[in-house]
């Protein structure tokens, strides 16, 4: 017999071959065999940083007891797999009602068929309080209420049924609403936190829109900012938004309450407290601001700090409909949070607010006291005008003329105060020139516009004219008013009000052409200050951030000798404890205030003009721009090796003791090739501050 011998790749093609045949010999059937399932297409819930829970359905059976499907999702969208029933940390629900369901009296409740929130799960509180905040969290030893489908959606049914203490009933023909809170951790220990709502009428089994609406979410986390250590984070960290509070703190909430120290003791006596969602803000926010060593940068009484104007919220002008009295008694009643702060008490306590207090009634309305009659209102409402300008040919002098309006009306110079003055300063290479320089002295024009001259003798207007600089502009000026209207100003009226009227700053180059746009790098935005302050901002109100730079730039150094310049004063403000000396906000999420890029060292030329961190005995000492910004919030902490770092890659920083050089020597030393920006590139700058500090 002949032998043959087959390599390996012969070998392969020999044995397919024989397997081929053997299939055709077995015959076929003429069909395919059934289909294997197919595999999940998901993320494991340990694997993912956040996450987005979705309400998708819910019922209540004949019984009162809830079911809710939902899913669960990454910031992309993909499934996330893996939830239990523990990680469902809490689910409450309840509807629209009316305040006189609750059986209050018409003292406390003046307005019965007002709409407010109500609690399925309320909870007795005693004495005959009660409140809504018996809320279900998940039951681990629960065997059926809860379904995993293995494709990142879920069910959960409530072993609770609908509890109400008897003071009302479940409505199915009505908005009802869900809220669930969903805490669990990753892989990498990371706590993971979402809250998701739905609303529906179950009667029709038809969704509804989010009703009640007063507020949005980001109005209240403008401030408690997501992340930070002032979030909103309640019990136990897993009720982060507004809208998750007002499920539990319902108008009714109330319990009598006592207050104890760190030792657990009893102080003072007890009293009733209101914890209702509008209660327990306003009680707070009065007592929080700068004033009593807190971190509200705002005065309480301007509403319009958290109630933005919503056109589409119901109720976004709630605040000031006058229907509420406990909405008054929040702040202005003898109770511990009133007396604290100073708050005028109501001089009928425990009467009806609302009988005397309205827009249309003989007292001032919640519109009225609030923001009609006050200077947050005339901020808001006036403005200026930089009409013109005019740089005399010998460089003498500029003459500047202006116009302040009331809506359509003029503001006359008789009712300026004599405390308002208009700033003037120049622009070259991305700042300011000089620091602060401004006049008060005015001159009413026929047409009831308002000149100024900046005379040379009395102001360094030839710094800016001899470099060409575009010249800036902006106002300080303050209005007089009594009860919020404008009135002629009488230093001797004790109930006179002065307000800072609002004012962009305006550009002009020097043969008076106007300038559109800012010539400098918005660094960031007023709109980001404006989100917490408002128009409560340190001894001045600009719409702009030029507005503060023109006196707080780069040439700015304080009387003790340190710098004054915008960046280093903002930053050294925004590292805020409250009161208790708890972390509220770290100035090291650069975002907050910096939106997308306004942080990038990559916007600083080299070729900027240098930054002024105190003076000596002969001037100014510079800091390069780059370096400057860095050095804005890391003034401290100082070495020889970070020194020697900044000067091998260009910048001029100075020396440990004395933090810049001597104007006379920055040219020298600077050769205009700052390179800070090559390795310090946004995504490294966030990513090295955004753990720093704080939780």
């Amino acid at each position: 017999m002949n032998k043959f011998n087959l390599n390996t790749t012969a070998k392969a093609v020999f044995s397919a071959g024989l397997l081929a045949f053997a299939l055709t010999g077995c015959g076929s059937d003429g069909s395919d065999g059934k289909d294997g399932e197919d595999g999940v297409v998901g993320k494991p819930i340990g694997s993912v940083s956040s996450l987005t829970s979705t309400i998708t359905s819910a019922s209540v059976d004949e019984n009162n007891f809830l079911s809710v499907d939902f899913k669960l999702s990454d910031p992309n969208g993909v499934a996330v797999t893996g939830l239990t029933i523990a990680d469902v940390a809490t689910i409450t629900f309840g509807r629209v009602g009316t305040a006189d369901e609750i059986g209050e009296d018409e003292i406390v409740n003046p307005s019965p068929d007002r709409q407010i929130w109500l609690s399925y799960f309320n909870k007795d509180k005693g004495d005959g309080y009660f409140t809504g905040s018996s809320s279900y969290s998940g039951n681990v030893d629960c065997t059926d209420c809860f379904i995993d489908n293995k494709d990142g959606s879920y069910s959960v049914t409530l072993d609770k049924a609908i509890d109400t203490l008897d003071k009302y009933d479940y409505v199915a023909d009505t908005t009802n609403g869900v809220y669930m809170s969903i805490k669990t951790s990753n892989n990498q220990s990371m706590t993971l936190v979402n809250n998701s709502f739905f609303y529906w009428i179950p009667a029709t089994d038809v969704a509804a829109e989010k009703p009640l609406q007063i507020l949005a979410n980001s109005d209240c986390q403008t401030c408690h900012r997501a992340g930070q250590d002032g979030e909103l984070a309640m019990h136990g960290s897993k009720h982060v938004t507004e809208e998750a509070c007002s499920f539990c703190h319902t108008d009714y909430n109330s319990y009598i309450k006592e207050d104890k120290d760190a030792d657990g003791n009893v102080i003072g006596e007890a009293y009733e407290f209101d914890g209702s969602i509008k209660g327990m803000v306003h009680s707070i926010h009065t007592t929080a601001n700068f004033s009593d060593e807190g971190v509200y940068p705002q005065m309480t009484s301007n509403c319009l700090t958290c109630h933005n104007p919503n056109e589409d919220f119901n109720l976004t002008d709630s605040w000031k409909a006058d229907v509420d009295a406990t909405a008054c008694w929040s702040c202005h009643t003898p109770g511990p949070a009133a007396e604290a702060a100073g708050v005028p008490m109501a001089h009928r306590a425990g009467q009806n607010c609302i009988s005397c207090h309205t827009d249309e009634s003989f007292a001032r309305g919640a519109s009225e006291a609030h923001y009609a009659l006050n200077s947050n209102h005339l901020g808001a409402t006036i403005s200026v005008k930089f009409n013109s300008i005019n740089v005399a040919t010998d460089g003498s002098q500029i003459t500047t003329n202006f116009t302040a309006m009331n809506g359509e009306e003029l503001v006359a110079l008789a009712q300026l105060s004599s405390k308002s003055s208009i700033a003037i300063n120049g622009v070259t290479d991305n700042d300011f020139l000089v620091t602060s320089q401004k006049t008060s002295e005015f001159t009413e024009q026929a047409d009831g516009s308002i000149s100024s001259t900046f005379n040379a003798t009395d102001i360094d207007i030839t710094t800016l004219i001899d470099a060409d600089a575009t010249i800036a502009l902006s106002s300080q000026l303050q209005v007089c008013s009594y009860r919020g209207v404008i009135a002629d100003c009488d230093e001797n009226n004790d109930e006179q009000g002065e307000g800072y009227i609002s004012s962009n700053t305006f550009y002009f180059e020097q043969d008076g052409s106007v300038v559109e746009e800012s010539p400098r790098k918005q660094h960031a935005e007023m709109t980001d200050c404006q989100q917490c302050h408002t128009t409560e901002i340190h001894h001045r109100y600009s719409n702009d951030i030029d507005g503060c730079a023109t006196c707080h730039n780069g040439t700015r150094v304080n009387r003790s000798g340190m710098t004054s310049n915008l960046a280093y004063v903002a930053h050294s403000k925004h590292y805020v404890n409250d009161a208790g000396g708890d972390l509220f906000f770290k100035k090291t999420e650069c975002q907050a205030c910096h939106g997308d890029d306004g942080f990038s060292i990559q916007n600083i030329k080299p070729t900027d003009t240098p930054v002024a961190f105190g003076t000596d005995d002969v001037g100014q000492l510079l800091v390069s721009p780059q370096t400057a910004a860095c050095l804005s919030c890391h003034n401290y902490g100082l070495n020889e090796a970070t020194i020697g770092h900044i000067e091998t890659n260009g910048g001029v920083v100075g020396s440990i003791d004395q933090v810049g050089v001597p104007a006379a020597d920055y040219d020298v030393l600077y050769e205009g090739k700052e390179q800070c920006s090559t390795c310090h590139k946004d995504t490294q700058i966030l990513e090295a501050h955004s753990n720093w500090g704080g939780n």
